[in-house]
């Protein structure tokens, strides 16, 4: 080391907060702990078991008697006095309630943090009832007939369910699939570009529910399939696991799939030759599938460069069967035109094929003539 070198002052190394997770063993507290550790927090666990397996996963360890012991107040309090807590996290509402009195009579502040969890959930199921009871209330497209529709406690159910998918459907083409799927022929259900599932377990979902007909997904879920012309999309695409994408596919549908829907991974012009009347497809994860070869409905949300989104249209519409629908995603988009002019284009080559089209959020849906 140099003399100049010895003599730059040393900055102190920055404080790290500590915060106190109990329980730790449960799944949103171990959750938690990951959110707090990556954010540069210190992160002590905290059980009242003898032995608690997620106590290796923590910085630091405490033992904590039953939140209902005699003894509990006084033991948290030094254990917050030791260690230096400045927060507490508690998922569990009996653990969160006492906290909820217990920290305001410590000598120092300790705030805790998102309490009264299971009534926070409780506002989230109150939040998807009101909304499914608006939906259903809602005047759709002048559809008549149809399957019977879903009920809003269905309904509440079943976005509930797909909310646990990330992904880019949003709840009002969401909606808009729902009641389009009751008003689809009986058929194919086919879903161009499915990357995480989210919009897929809603299609097999809603298919099952009004006895459409098998789903089938074709996604190539590979980097050279990613481009789509447009460079601060191109950079987040660069950065993605696509075996990864896959597997969280089929993590996401594995529980839902029951041979009812199954997967091409293959670019969208490769998989097109390979459908038609009575193909099979088969995979590891989700056995094998048959199809009619008729689509009742079909999804295209794949690549969106102009180029790639002509040719799915090209290659699949074609076997949409009349009273199907065709779903152009993306018809609005904030990176480019290409789903905007493939589905103009379409609208006017195939006028005559067309009996009610409209665009809800961002998607163009189009129903062909019965």
């Amino acid at each position: 080391m140099t003399a100049l070198a010895a003599a730059r002052p040393v900055a102190d190394a920055p404080i790290r907060e500590t915060v106190l997770v109990f329980p730790a063993g449960l799944p949103a507290a171990q959750a938690w702990r990951d959110q707090a550790r990556a954010a540069g927090k210190r992160v002590i666990g905290a059980s009242s078991l003898a032995f608690d397996p997620a106590a290796p996963s923590y910085d630091d360890w405490a033992f904590l008697p039953y939140v209902h012991d005699e003894s509990f107040a006084g033991a948290f309090a030094d254990l917050v006095a030791e260690r230096g807590v400045a927060a507490v996290y508690a998922p569990h509402e009996v653990v969160s309630g006492v906290l909820t009195e217990l920290l305001p009579r410590l000598p120092t502040a300790v705030r805790l943090i998102e309490p009264h969890h299971m009534l926070r959930a409780e506002d989230v199921y109150r939040d998807h009832m009101a909304k499914a009871r608006a939906a259903a209330a809602r005047a759709w497209f002048g559809l008549e007939g149809g399957s019977a529709p879903l009920t809003p406690l269905e309904r509440a159910g079943l976005v509930r369910l797909v909310d646990t998918i990330p992904g880019m459907t949003d709840h009002d083409k969401l909606d808009a699939l729902v009641e389009v799927m009751r008003h689809a022929p009986s058929g194919d259900v086919v879903e161009i570009g499915s990357w995480w599932g989210r919009s897929a377990a809603l299609l097999l979902l809603l298919s099952r529910r009004y006895g459409v007909g098998p789903v089938l997904c074709v996604d190539p879920w590979r980097k050279e399939n990613l481009d789509q012309g447009v460079a601060v999309l191109d950079k987040a695409s660069a950065r993605m696991d696509v075996d990864q994408a896959l597997e969280i596919f089929q993590i996401n549908l594995s529980p839902l799939a029951q041979g009812d829907l199954n997967y091409i991974r293959a670019p969208s012009a490769e998989a097109a030759p390979r459908y038609g009347a009575g193909v099979t497809v088969a995979t590891e994860a989700f056995g094998e599938t048959r199809y009619g070869g008729q689509i009742a409905l079909l999804h295209i949300d794949g690549n969106h460069a102009y180029e790639a989104v002509e040719a799915d249209a090209r290659l699949w519409t074609p076997h949409v069967k009349p009273g199907g629908w065709i779903v152009f995603d993306d018809y609005v988009w904030a990176f480019g035109d290409g789903p905007r002019r493939v589905g103009d284009a379409w609208l006017a080559a195939n006028a005559a094929r067309i009996d009610l089209s409209f665009v809800i959020g961002t998607a163009l849906f189009v129903r062909l003539s019965a």
